[in-house]
């Protein structure tokens, strides 16, 4: 009987995901990252199955939809094996080998480093439990902060790095859920975004390094998120509260969500695209709308991120697309989008711009379009925020050395001083780091920094990721 009603639960979860996740973290159950709300009268079963984990040394379980097909002699034996894990030295290595020796596939340890052990440890702000129920005044401005070991001490930028990729990840899998017709969760990039706003609130000036990571085979998803970092850099700038960052973040991710219905072929076109290709890539807005219409979410969250999608090639005069009557304004978040969006789009190799355009060069072309393309009050805002060169912008300087600019220091609203990483050829064209420099201040009597500066160059002419040297 207890089979059964397992198989039957496994059933209906997998209808929507592609796995079961049971966790234990902090002495508490989490399924499908969810922490688990009981009732008090099963409060002693409950802490019996966290002890009988904790013995085993079980961080948690996932499991695959094939369990559902698997004999029933096959689940006993499974059970039978985490049972006796309790005796061995190593039970979740032990477990691990045994359930390999008789190959049981449907199931598998989750080791500390997953993802999802991670993500875990933060409550979804949109679990209705009864805690929040009671919580009916609770602020706008949430606090979504995650243990101090995530943001401090050594491993800071590995961990930023690991969000990213998983981020990136997160992604991807809903776009491939979309793209088939199947529901697609937003729980994981959800946490993603709340571990963002930890980090762009705690360094942001290594948060914004994150934007310099290229991917020119995933650039879709690379995109999106260096897009949500951007946005999110900025939207702190202007004092937004971790809500409105949170809301932010999602606008920005999902941006360009609907370019899973673009033909590839134009997508990908190396040429410049002809009016009805270009037709066909101005819907993208309007498919990103309708994708995120039927992600798994609840309703209200996905009518806060659905206008910006819609709005960020709209331009600040309204003069972009996808044409409409209206003569309301941009929101605000449509607005910081869309600066995001051509920064970090003209400053990125593509197939039909094979020579990317160097950060600094970039603001100098936007600038062209202020007040017509982009808020000019933004946009200012924004350059402030990146600096003259923007964090990872290659600069040869006056006795040819090369350097990645890593930080500003100094009161943001007056000159900050540039840092620049130098760097010093490797081994078979590659480049390793030297001496970090300041430039000094900027004069701008002289639009110079006190450190002459020959001029820009875009990494990728250099074969150079910045990240790798800013992270």
């Amino acid at each position: 009987m207890a089979v059964k009603d397992f198989i039957d639960i496994v059933k209906v979860l997998t209808q929507e995901d592609d796995d079961i996740t049971l966790l234990t973290p902090s002495g508490r159950f989490y399924l499908q990252q969810e922490k688990l709300v009981y009732r008090p009268n099963i409060a002693a079963l409950v802490h019996s199955m966290l002890n009988f984990f904790e013995k085993r040394k079980l961080n948690g379980l996932r499991f695959y939809p094939q369990v559902v097909d698997a004999p029933l002699s096959e689940i006993t034996t499974f059970a039978r094996i985490v049972n006796k894990a309790a005796g061995k030295d190593d039970p979740a290595g032990w477990l691990e080998e045994e359930l390999t020796r008789v190959s049981i596939t449907w199931v598998n340890h989750v080791q500390v480093s997953d993802s999802s052990y991670e993500e875990a440890l933060k409550d979804d702000p949109d679990q209705n439990n009864k805690e929040q129920e009671e919580k009916s005044d609770q602020p706008e401005d949430t606090d979504y902060s995650i243990p101090d070991i995530f943001l401090k001490g050594p491993d800071k930028k590995k961990k930023a790095l690991q969000t990213y990729g998983y981020t990136v990840h997160s992604l991807e899998e809903i776009a491939q859920k979309v793209s088939l017709n199947k529901k697609a969760s937003i729980k994981k990039t959800l946490r993603m975004v709340h571990r963002m706003i930890d980090m762009v609130i705690d360094d942001m000036d290594m948060f914004l390094g994150l934007s310099t990571i290229r991917d020119y085979d995933d650039y879709t998803f690379t995109h999106s998120l260096n897009v949500a970092v951007l946005s999110m850099c900025l939207g702190h700038k202007i004092s937004m509260s971790k809500s409105s960052l949170e809301t932010l973040g999602l606008s920005a991710l999902f941006h360009d969500l609907g370019k899973i219905d673009v033909p590839k072929e134009i997508l990908n076109k190396p040429g410049k695209l002809n009016d009805r290709e270009f037709k066909e890539m101005k819907n993208h807005s309007l498919y990103s709308v309708r994708r995120i219409i039927v992600l798994k979410a609840a309703q209200n969250k996905k009518a806060q991120f659905l206008l910006a999608p819609f709005e960020h090639h709209l331009k600040y005069d309204l003069s972009g697309y996808p044409q409409t009557p209206r003569t309301k304004p941009i929101s605000l978040f449509g607005r910081i989008i869309a600066i995001a969006d051509v920064f970090d789009a003209i400053t990125a190799t593509r197939v039909y711009r094979p020579v990317p355009i160097s950060p600094d060069r970039a603001l100098g072309i936007m600038l062209e379009g202020s007040g017509k393309d982009f808020d000019p009050i933004l946009l200012k805002i924004f350059i402030n925020m990146v600096g003259v060169y923007p964090i990872g912008t290659l600069l040869q300087l006056d006795n040819d050395e090369i350097g990645i600019v890593v930080k500003y220091t100094g009161d943001p609203e007056e000159n900050k001083e540039l840092w620049v990483q130098l760097l010093e050829e490797g081994a078979k064209g590659t480049f390793k780091k030297g001496g970090e420099i300041s430039l000094g201040h900027w004069n701008p009597k002289t639009g110079a920094f006190q450190r002459p500066i020959e001029k820009s160059i875009h990494p990728s002419e250099f074969g150079i990721q910045p990240a790798d040297f800013l992270l």
